[in-house]
């Protein structure tokens, strides 16, 4: 690969027409109605009619657990496990599931079979697995020139493609525009996860993936205090581990790019943070952006990089946290914990800490309920992490070289 650069009540739900438009959100004025240890799993044709249910509100349940995962890219891996093995017709591979707990109308997690186990296993608890419609964008390739362009421009490209083979919702209300120009950008076979990340850095703290909606979004990343992540150590959660790492901070930085100068060099920039450097010395690091072919657009690139590694980097997990909790009218409510802003911990001692929210796992089961993990802040070191990051190093490297290759040709 190269890189240049139901409503539920007493067990009945209502699920009814296409979800994604713009009117997704509870009206203003309008209290969401939520019922205790509810969650159902819904199952959709191609066309969209319901093939199969599952959960709290279906007789027979043979769910006996859930688990999904809301990460900063929308809706990421889910788990599914039965006691009753589901018959192809009603769940089967790359069938699109819907979660819905406390007997929202709206789902809280959207995605696809990936795997299921097989007919004749011996096994007595069985198995599915799903992900988030964001995964899909891994398999939609692009070979694209743009130039002179804000970055949404390019996103609102995209989602039209996505839109017409990978299942995805065009919904423009959740690509922003950015503000800035991108004189020249060159994806030649990039995919279109790699492609939103190189956007989203170019557009300065930018969000993106596909939501519980299965619409693509390209948005600011929200830094105001989410309200349903003000959280005590004690009282709304049981477990606070905090990190803090010094050993990724990156203060000098020289960007390679995509174009030959003179001399053929690739060298386009020095970004640098003159206040790091003094407080923790100077920590050097070379980063290849091989779409970008202009100074100004790896100055752009280069900038919003060091801002995010010019400090210690702070994590931390968060686990046990309570959903549930009433109102003082004695109406209940619950907390719909998603990566939005940040969340804000106060401990034991008093002192309050905040992060961006980086991935919230939800888990249900018969006998736990409905109940809630966070990671916060930049994740701690995970060997899928790594790999990751190795991969990308590698397709970075061969796209610079790609690039190289063609002009020095000519073609």
């Amino acid at each position: 690969m190269n890189f240049n650069f139901g409503r539920g009540v007493l067990g009945r739900f209502i699920f009814a027409g296409k979800i994604g438009g713009k009117t997704n959100e509870t009206p203003k004025g309008e209290t969401k109605k939520y019922y205790p240890g509810q969650y159902t799993v819904i199952a959709y044709a191609d066309d969209g009619t319901r093939t199969a249910f599952f959960g709290s509100g279906s007789e027979k349940n043979s769910l006996s657990k859930v688990t999904f995962e809301i990460t900063n890219t929308g809706c990421g891996s889910s788990e599914l496990t039965f006691k009753v093995l589901p018959k192809n017709s009603e769940l089967s591979y790359m069938q699109r599931i819907d979660i819905h707990l406390f007997g929202d109308e709206l789902p809280w997690y959207s995605g696809y079979i990936i795997t299921r186990p097989v007919e004749g296993s011996t096994e007595t608890e069985f198995k599915f697995t799903a992900h988030g419609y964001y995964n899909r964008l891994e398999k939609l390739v692009l070979f694209e020139t743009y130039e002179n362009m804000d970055p949404s421009a390019i996103v609102r490209d995209i989602a039209v493609k996505a839109e017409k083979t990978h299942g995805i919702i065009y919904n423009s209300s959740k690509i922003s525009d950015a503000g800035y120009t991108i004189t020249k950008l060159v994806f030649d076979g990039v995919t279109v996860k790699e492609a939103l990340a190189t956007l989203a850095d170019f557009a300065v703290d930018y969000v993106y993936g596909v939501d519980e909606y299965r619409n693509l979004y390209f948005m600011p990343r929200e830094t105001a205090i989410n309200e349903e992540a003000r959280l005590t150590v004690g009282k709304h959660i049981n477990k606070y581990i905090p990190f803090w790492n010094v050993e990724k901070i990156v203060n000098w930085a020289r960007i390679k790019g995509g174009n030959i100068d003179d001399e053929g060099e690739q060298w386009l920039c020095v970004i640098k943070d003159d206040i790091s450097i003094a407080e923790y010395g100077r920590r050097d690091k070379i980063w290849t952006l091989p779409s970008a072919y202009e100074v100004a657009d790896a100055v752009r690139w280069g900038t919003n990089q060091i801002q995010q590694y010019k400090n210690p980097i702070k994590s931390a997990k968060v686990s046990g946290v309570r959903l549930d909790y009433p109102l003082v009218d004695g109406t209940f409510n619950v907390r719909h914990m998603t990566t939005k802003g940040q969340a804000q911990i106060r401990t034991l001692s008093g002192d309050t800490h905040e992060y961006p929210i980086t991935k919230v796992k939800y888990t249900i089961s018969a006998s736990g309920g409905i109940a809630a993990d966070l990671e916060l802040g930049e994740p701690v070191f995970s060997l899928e992490k790594y790999l990751s990051d190795i991969e990308r190093n590698a397709q970075n490297i061969e796209q610079s070289q790609s690039s190289a290759i063609k002009q020095l040709t000519g073609i």
